[in-house]
């Protein structure tokens, strides 16, 4: 699917070096959103002294795999349809449609909004999540429907507000540092844990969407598919290494303090209490806008993909823009209501089940197009089988 950008900061006329610096911070932007923010702070939690091994864990399946998602898909120019079709028809069409779900209207999407509300319930404690989450359905389809409004914002003031944002809070958090809490749990423990939480970011199927949306605005000013291919590597390459050290700089935070945190504190509300911890009000102000802020752009980028993917794919461009968004941001809304921790209960069986296959098919269609390699079906297919068993055996 072709989906032209519509939250990126790049000037037409902009030279090639700025584009890719400016792309890079908006990728960043896009993939920085609900996931991102909390489960490494969760993990961070949890893995106290052996935070190291779990951020360890983490960088491999939520920065390391995204960026083989972004060169995969970029090596298929951006379009997931080419991306899938060696899958065959039908599991290429169920794969595109639960690949959009998971970052759409049942996962992605309403776990922004459940975050945004998280981080000003203690400013606005009269307006439910019910109410909060109608309220940012409207919002987000007036944004989305006119996407020109937010284009300077995301990649060019918000990003970088945002890095200055964290780098304060961690920086913060370093002057005024704690013995993390022990745990007696092994290394190994903890890698695995990380592992498996890089599965809730969702990086890797944001990945498989994104990179068809930055490849038009890098490649303005040339037709080399090398030179196109240069830049939307650099670019990414920018937006994985901050990706990095947000995940570093998170995970160090919540394992130094929180344990000096009283009661017991939702996931969702882990990143407003640690800044109220160690930043005091006025800076969890800040560090609360701009969490909210960069959910908010990151939930214009997908509303706006996962309308243009209804439009086109099932109302076959037969509708105009604004029906397929409404459905897009109801559907969100409504399940948004059922809290960060409900949406995880319906996202996780499907990331476990899901992600290795996904990262098995990025391996083999770059080895296609490397090397020529042919198989795909039967490794694909097969991770996915056992990850079903697994699943169903663990629960048992």
């Amino acid at each position: 699917m072709e989906t032209p950008m519509p939250t990126q900061a790049i000037d037409a006329k902009s030279p090639a070096k700025e584009s890719i610096f400016t792309t890079g911070l908006a990728l960043f932007s896009m993939f920085f959103g609900a996931g991102n923010l909390v489960f490494p702070l969760v993990i961070g939690k949890n893995a106290g002294n052996e935070h190291a091994s779990a951020v360890l864990g983490l960088s491999i399946s939520a920065v390391l795999f995204p960026f083989l998602g972004l060169i995969a898909m970029m090596m298929y120019g951006g379009s997931l349809k080419l991306f899938l079709q060696r899958l065959g028809k039908w599991p290429a069409f169920i794969g595109m449609f639960i690949l959009f779900m998971s970052q759409g209207p049942l996962g992605a999407m309403p776990r922004l909004i459940t975050l945004m509300h998280a981080s000003v319930k203690s400013y606005f404690p009269t307006i439910g999540l019910c109410e909060f989450s109608l309220y940012m359905a409207v919002l987000l389809f007036w944004m989305t429907i006119r996407p020109g409004r937010v284009i300077r914002l995301i990649g060019v003031i918000l990003t970088p507000f945002l890095l200055c944002t964290l780098a304060l809070l961690v920086g913060a958090g370093l002057l005024s540092t704690n013995t993390p809490l022990f745990v007696t749990d092994g290394a190994m423990h903890h890698f695995c844990a990380g592992f498996k939480g890089g599965y809730q970011t969702l990086d890797l199927t944001a990945a498989l969407l994104f990179v068809g949306m930055i490849m038009p605005y890098l490649s303005k000013g040339t037709n080399s598919s090398k030179q196109i291919q240069a830049r939307t590597m650099k670019a990414s390459l920018l937006a994985a290494l901050l990706l990095m050290l947000s995940y570093i700089g998170l995970a160090w935070l919540a394992a130094h303090h929180a344990k000096s945190l009283h009661g017991g504190i939702e996931d969702a509300d882990l990143l407003y209490a640690l800044a109220s911890r160690v930043l005091g009000p006025a800076g969890s102000i800040i560090a609360t806008g701009a969490v909210f802020f960069a959910c908010l752009t990151t939930a214009i980028s997908l509303a706006s993909v996962f309308s243009n993917y209804l439009r086109e794919e099932w109302f076959r461009n037969k509708v105009s823009l604004p029906i397929p968004l409404a459905l897009t941001l109801g559907m969100s809304a409504c399940m948004a209501t059922l809290g960060f921790s409900g949406i995880a209960k319906i996202l996780s069986p499907i990331l476990e089940i899901l992600y290795p296959s996904i990262i098995v098919l990025c391996l083999l269609n770059m080895a296609h197009k490397l090397y020529g390699v042919k198989l795909l079906k039967g490794p694909v297919f097969g991770i996915f089988a056992i990850g079903v068993l697994q699943y169903f055996m663990q629960r048992l």
